[in-house]
């Protein structure tokens, strides 16, 4: 949904888009390009998702490469460690500049002038940053893209990065869109009517994000109140390093400012960079990292993701719409830059940042994305309601969704039948938020248009199916829900006022 605006410079961070701009939209307003480093964040829902990957072999498909060998090799070395028996991982190179020529050649203060990132922070002890130049060669030698522009290195403590979430947030977002954002998740069935997204904002990014890239200030920030850079650090680093990469490929900011009228094409992009890193550091923690750790280390990075795991008190208590929205980047972008990935190596995931997918759609469906003929969202017409609905009304969001979206409806209505085939088909979809002076109860307008009117009456059955007719309209606990037309094309209406709900209803062509 309307994903804010920008509530943060832009960061691209992991869970954190979670609200990011929308709040909403990441598969419902995440804040959209608030993505407060949101969109760049490294943070613990990676961390789990890693730890699923690690722990659970089992569930790992044999065509994941990189995750089978990563299972493979924990298993492995952690049984060893176990019978007390020696392995060839256990002495770890030393991260000396000397062995990656190109960090040598920048080794001194004097390569890199210290810059003074408005949002603070301190530059990283001489230990610490000779590991972080190993990281980045070992990266660049993965990834086989290029550093034509340093990356300035820096810490920043929990409560330095509160303060500047709390800042970035006052400059970048109008309180008026904040509510607004929550007011359009509650329409739709999604949080509670009393929802604080600009508090749930701030606890959650505070929480979650472990490290983020700022393509503004061309920054890393690493958070934590140790300046060290134990496993679980270096993997936020590797990660976090290729997003610098990938914005001297192409500029990230512009990537998201494309999008920033456009929720799901936004989703998508993001899901693109963050599926991108999170490859990236699949590959780089089985090829470099656990092959320098011994088993004790190996258990110990086991045991911090897990702490990780079970320290995420607002994570838990957020609604699955800012849970679903802030995993989505990582777990299925990772799935669609997989499918990149077997198809044409990191040659065809750089040549796909250059032309980024439009849609979830096609992030949920990779072959829609490389098909000859690519499958592009067509959005319908948005019939403007404002005038019909009387004196002081106005239109005071308008943005898209996307299957994502459609998904987290069903599921959230808790709607019968396969959820996943009921919304797909989507062509487009576009919504509006609409007000009253008065202040008068608030109307949602969305009108969807779908490949085919017989995935148009698939999805409409689905969510008719989880709603309690109510005359010739629907009701869902303290929601009355309007639908118009049916097929190919049609609009569904929510407000909590009958009156204004039919009055909606009779005005829609």
């Amino acid at each position: 949904m309307q994903r804010l605006k920008r509530g943060f410079r832009l960061v691209l961070p992991v869970l954190a888009v979670l609200l990011i701009v929308s709040l909403g939209t990441s598969g419902w307003l995440l804040w959209e390009r608030s993505a407060l480093r949101s969109e760049n964040a490294t943070t613990t829902a990676e961390f789990d998702t890693l730890k699923e990957q690690i722990t659970k072999a089992d569930q790992v498909q044999d065509t994941n490469r990189q995750l089978q060998n990563q299972v493979e090799d924990l298993q492995s070395q952690l049984s060893e460690a176990q019978r007390g028996q020696p392995t060839s991982e256990n002495t770890p190179p030393e991260a000396t500049p000397e062995a990656t020529p190109e960090a040598t050649a920048e080794a001194t203060p004097e390569a890199t002038p210290e810059a003074t990132p408005e949002v603070g922070g301190s530059t990283p002890p001489d230990a610490v940053v000779a590991t972080m130049r190993q990281i980045e060669q070992e990266v660049i030698a993965i990834r086989g893209l290029p550093e034509t522009r340093p990356v300035e290195r820096r810490f920043m403590t929990r409560d330095e990065l509160r303060n500047y979430i709390v800042s970035e947030m006052e400059k970048e977002n109008n309180p008026d869109e904040i509510a607004n954002s929550g007011l359009t998740l509650w329409l739709l069935g999604l949080a509670p009517k009393d929802i604080d997204l600009e508090q749930l904002f701030v606890e959650l990014q505070t929480e979650q994000i472990a490290g983020f890239y700022d393509p503004e200030t061309k920054a890393f920030y690493l958070i934590g109140e140790r300046q060290d850079l134990p496993p679980v650090d270096q993997i936020t680093y590797a990660h976090e390093f290729d997003h610098n990469l990938q914005d001297q490929v192409i500029d990230l900011n512009a990537g998201l400012d494309a999008s920033q009228f456009d929720s799901d094409r936004s989703l998508a992009f993001r899901s693109l960079v963050e599926g991108d890193a999170t490859l990236l550091m699949q590959q780089w923690l089985q090829q470099d990292l656990l092959n320098r750790m011994s088993p004790t280390e190996l258990q110990a990075l086991l045991q911090e993701l897990q702490k990780q795991e079970n320290s995420s008190p607002q994570l838990d208590a957020a609604p699955e719409v800012i849970r679903a929205g802030l995993l989505f980047p990582y777990q299925e972008g990772a799935a669609f830059v997989q499918a990149l990935y077997d198809r044409g190596g990191w040659s065809a995931v750089t040549e796909a940042l250059r032309d980024p997918p439009t849609s979830t759609e096609q992030i949920l469906h990779p072959e829609k994305y490389y098909a000859p003929e690519r499958e592009n969202p067509v959005l319908p017409e948005r019939f403007d309601l404002a005038s019909a609905m009387g004196a002081g009304w106005t239109s005071v969001t308008t943005d898209t969704l996307g299957e994502f979206d459609l998904r987290l409806l069903l599921q959230e209505a808790q709607a019968s039948g396969d959820i996943n085939s009921a919304a797909a088909g989507i062509a487009g979809i576009r919504y509006a938020l609409y007000k009253q002076e008065s202040g008068t109860s608030p109307l949602l307008q969305m009108t969807l248009r779908w490949d085919t009117p017989a995935d148009g009456d698939e999805f409409l059955s689905a969510y008719q199916s989880a709603l309690e007719p109510y005359g010739n309209i629907y009701r869902r606990a303290d929601m009355l829900i309007g639908i118009k037309g049916s097929g190919s094309e049609y609009t569904l209406l929510y407000s909590p006022d009958e009156t204004v709900l039919r009055t909606a209803l009779a005005a829609q062509p």
